[in-house]
């Protein structure tokens, strides 16, 4: 169901009509009680600081849709500069609202320590240098958080901390969650048919993986130790962007947030972004998962779009 379209907002008047939609559409759909939702509701720091309001507006609306149906292991997935990170962010704000403690798992926090992959790079490929691909992430970690939190445990949860601009792991922490908020670029990503990886993508598979070791590593990375953390995810938000050119676009806008010392290069950051390009096309060619929501954007990174599905056979 169509319930969005920030093409035609008129002021403030536009945006309590979208929240009333999307109130009652989610509420049909769910079988909630959406009355929870205040008309304009209050509205995080978050949310303003970015200028994702459309964040905002389906946080609230979601958080009550989760409370009431028991959600407790939500992911959030979409490309690189998708928004994911800050959709995630409000939506554990708002959650925090309902009472309930909420917690963000970013994936990118999974990283292996630099260390661990060079080891990979020098006995698998070398492309495993770069962070990002399935196998890069600390998975046996993530398992052990999302096992201990499904089996009830009161232990608190202990999650690492990755610094991007460093390119390495530097800590980890501990937290109490009624809620966890998995976030990720590749969350949700399946196998691909051998066949499909025969062919290059881009150009740094053509050059730097000729003989196809490294997406076809990737590939059995997916199958062995990815599918089984999607299994326990309950409830799904995908986020489409409208192609591949606002990939480069927000990603190269993220940089800009680094410290300057920090920052790739145009030419880096390109050939970085070629690391995720196969699975990030496959992901968008590949059925969302359900029960969920697909999220649409624009090119003007406003949402244009929603469809909301409470079946978990869903096509999108």
């Amino acid at each position: 169901m169509i319930l969005l379209d920030s093409t035609s907002t008129k002021g403030s008047r536009k945006t309590l009509l979208q929240l009333t939609e999307l109130k009652h559409t989610a509420g049909a759909v769910f079988g909630c009680d959406m009355s929870a939702v205040l008309s304009g509701g209050q509205r995080t720091a978050i949310g303003q600081s970015h200028g994702f309001e459309d964040w905002q507006l389906l946080a609230e609306v979601l958080s009550v849709v989760l409370v009431q149906s028991s959600k407790r292991v939500i992911a959030i997935s979409g490309s690189q500069g998708s928004g994911k990170s800050t959709f995630a962010k409000v939506l554990v704000a708002q959650l925090g609202r309902q009472g309930k403690r909420a917690v963000t798992l970013s994936l990118d926090d999974f990283y292996l320590p630099k260390s661990e992959r060079r080891q990979l790079a020098n006995e698998v490929h070398p492309l495993l240098q770069t962070r990002g691909v399935p196998g890069t992430h600390d998975s046996q970690w993530l398992a052990q958080v999302l096992d201990s939190f499904n089996s009830g445990s009161k232990t608190p949860l202990r999650l690492p901390k990755f610094d991007k601009g460093l390119d390495d792991r530097i800590d980890s922490i501990t937290c109490d969650a009624d809620i966890l908020v998995l976030e990720g670029w590749c969350v949700g990503v399946v196998p691909q048919p051998r066949g499909l990886l025969i062919q290059p993508v881009n150009e740094l598979e053509q050059v730097e993986d000729k003989d196809g070791v490294w997406r076809r590593w990737v590939n059995e990375q997916i199958q062995q130790h990815y599918l089984p953390l999607w299994s326990q995810i309950e409830f799904w938000l995908h986020i489409q962007v409208p192609s591949f050119e606002q990939v480069y676009q927000w990603r190269s806008q993220q940089e800009l947030e680094l410290p300057s010392a920090q920052r790739m290069s145009t030419q880096q950051l390109q050939r970085f972004i070629q690391h995720y390009e196969r699975l990030t096309r496959w992901l968008w060619r590949s059925p969302a998962q359900a029960p969920g929501a697909l999220i649409v954007l624009g090119e003007d990174h406003r949402v244009t779009q929603v469809t909301f599905s409470a079946s978990d056979t869903a096509v999108w």
